[in-house]
């Protein structure tokens, strides 16, 4: 079972846009697939319109407790207008309570809860915040890490950032003698203005910084209205002819992030 993290230290980057993309290709490609919503904003959640049957019955629940194992398997929402094949752990504003829990086990919880899960594919949708429990229960639980990112300056702002705190978890793993199986897979950049007749002096500046990294990926994912406008009815953009260059996008990116 891979467990991916996409992950980003700003916000409206596309974070939740490529968790979602990469989530929902793979169950129709007949994975079986966890999204995880970590972020307290909840905006996978929002956009799925998954709600537990009852308000403690969510991510939160996972964090608040050691003896979590099995948790994720029965906290699961499915989503069957996506896919039978993919189920949604949602996330709540309480969520952010957690942000305070510094016990020493606290970054094993969801780890832990991913014990007996059947699932193919783990995705966890990371909050965009620098380092914290949240973010350090994330990379304990993963093995591998997008980048999500826009050809703009909070977007690669974001992604060096990002990159910063892994790096920092990795060395902690090897100061006390962990093993370190988290693999930096690569950078998303999504959003992209295609139709524009020249591209502007950020993008260009942007470009250059992600490539530099020797992580950025091909194809970038364009621009399409669709994507945001889906987001408030909680659809899907590839049932949408207006969203398939998006959608061909991600499936190829999905070819080289997804195990």
């Amino acid at each position: 079972m891979q467990v991916l993290a996409i992950y980003s230290e700003s916000g409206g980057v596309t974070k939740t846009s490529t968790a979602v993309s990469l989530a929902v290709i793979a169950a129709r490609n007949g994975r079986r697939v966890t999204l995880v919503d970590l972020d307290p904003r909840a905006a996978t959640t929002k956009w799925a319109r998954v709600a537990p049957e009852e308000d403690h019955l969510h991510v939160g629940a996972i964090l608040a407790h050691d003896d979590c194992e099995g948790y994720a398997e029965g906290l699961g929402i499915p989503v069957p207008g996506w896919s039978e094949n993919l189920r949604i752990i949602p996330a709540a504003r309480n969520v952010s309570n957690r942000e305070a829990e510094y016990s020493d086990s606290a970054e094993f919880r969801l780890k832990t809860s991913l014990v007996g899960l059947e699932s193919d594919l783990v995705i966890i949708d990371c909050p965009n915040r620098q380092g914290g429990p949240l973010i350090k229960g994330a990379l304990t639980a993963a093995d591998s890490i997008v980048y999500a990112s826009k050809l703009s300056g909070d977007g690669v702002d974001g992604v060096v950032g990002a990159r910063q705190t892994v790096t920092q978890f990795k060395k902690n793993l090897t100061r006390i003698g962990a093993p370190d199986s988290l693999e930096e897979v690569g950078i998303i950049a999504a959003a992209i203005d295609d139709r524009a007749v020249a591209q502007p002096l950020v993008e260009r500046v942007s470009f250059d910084d992600l490539e530099e990294t020797g992580l950025l990926l091909t194809p970038m994912v364009p621009k399409r209205t669709i994507v945001e406008q889906v987001r408030l009815t909680g659809e899907w953009y590839g049932d949408y002819p207006s969203g398939r260059v998006v959608l061909d996008a991600y499936t190829e990116l999905f070819k080289k992030v997804i195990r």
